[in-house]
């Protein structure tokens, strides 16, 4: 009789259990922060990480899944998140086919690559080479390929909060450099982004356009990271934070009537500068950020020649008097040290 007791009494004993155990979680749900489950990400990639960097894609790259990048829930509206990035989820993407006027260079996309590598591994950020070639970007100049590869880049690392855009062109020359306490957290936004600044439009003779940035940018909405040189703002470096805003300024950056299809001389580039200066929805969204701090120039004053220290130089037009092969070996063989050229490089043929 005490046995039968035993069986019954078990089963009844286990029910009150699992019952109490969840009254407590309910009495208690309130005191775990609702921004553990807004910022909680899977570890595990949604999609395979498969670049098939040697096929072409089949048709125009509007048309292709790796288009139609996801964004969060807390990233779908126009009012951003500020919030400090995993080094796992900075993507730093090299977007070329190694052709163009940089293929004078010997081994030039080998070479950047494997030096990426290093420095993705040392910090743990996630290293990715696509190959432009790929990419159907119609009758457009083939630099509205880099485009499409921010897209896939984000496709193909669903975790992914930013990706950094760098042209082959550049060199990384300081190892130690810290993306997201320099650049991408909340706080070096804050404290980098140029506020009340004219945005200049190299084509015009009055390059400011009486066009400025924001003078109380909200951090959270900084999607875009870019600088600005003498002419107006340059793509070869820029970051792009995964966002509902992101997504939409690609479709309208490349929209094939209005602006891919035509003729700009600065291509995706002259694409952005004129949503910026057309559109105050733009510039509420991407900050200029000081030249040096992530796209210094072989030549330039102290706010756009690279100096000892700076993360990177590029060699941003470096074969219009053919300098590029003379400029790239002087700068590759000072990576990683302080140094300053005896002299600086030549200005002329």
């Amino acid at each position: 009789m005490d046995s039968l007791h035993m069986i019954i009494r078990k089963p009844i004993v286990i029910t009150l259990v699992v019952i109490g155990t969840w009254i407590i979680l309910f009495y208690h749900y309130h005191d775990i922060p609702m921004q553990y489950y807004r910022e909680y990400t899977s570890d595990v990639p949604l999609v395979v990480v498969n670049t098939q960097n040697g096929e072409p894609q089949t048709g125009f790259f509007k048309f292709q899944p790796e288009w139609d990048f996801k964004v969060p829930t807390i990233a779908k509206g126009w009012d951003g998140y500020a919030r400090v990035p995993r080094n796992r989820d900075v993507v730093v993407l090299t977007a070329s086919d190694g052709g163009g006027h940089n293929s004078a260079i010997k081994d030039i996309l080998e070479r950047v690559i494997d030096d990426r590598k290093h420095y993705c591994e040392k910090h743990g950020y996630t290293h990715l080479w696509l190959n432009t070639s790929r990419y159907d970007v119609g009758d457009a100049h083939r630099t509205w390929s880099k485009i499409p590869a921010v897209a896939e880049a984000f496709y193909l690392h669903p975790a992914a909060e930013w990706v950094w855009l760098i042209d082959t062109d550049i060199i990384l020359m300081n190892p130690e450099y810290d993306l997201v306490e320099q650049i991408l957290c909340p706080d070096a936004i804050r404290r980098n982004v140029m506020r009340d600044t004219p945005i200049l439009d190299g084509q015009l003779k009055d390059k400011p356009t009486h066009i400025r940035t924001p003078k109380d940018p909200r951090i959270e909405n900084m999607d875009i990271l870019i600088t600005q040189d003498h002419a107006s703002v340059n793509t070869g470096s820029v970051f792009f934070r995964r966002s509902a805003f992101t997504r939409w300024i690609l479709e309208m950056m490349t929209d094939y009537t209005m602006l891919m299809g035509l003729e700009h001389s600065g291509a995706e580039q002259d694409a952005l500068k004129h949503l910026m200066l057309e559109h105050q929805l733009v510039r509420d969204h991407v900050a200029i950020f000081p030249q040096r701090k992530f796209n210094a120039f072989v030549q330039g004053g102290d706010k756009m020649g690279w100096r000892d220290g700076d993360l990177l130089v590029h060699l941003a037009g470096c074969w219009v008097n053919k300098h590029c092969g003379e400029w790239f070996e002087q700068f590759w063989s000072r990576r990683g040290q302080l140094w300053k050229p005896e002299k600086d490089p030549p200005q002329g043929a």
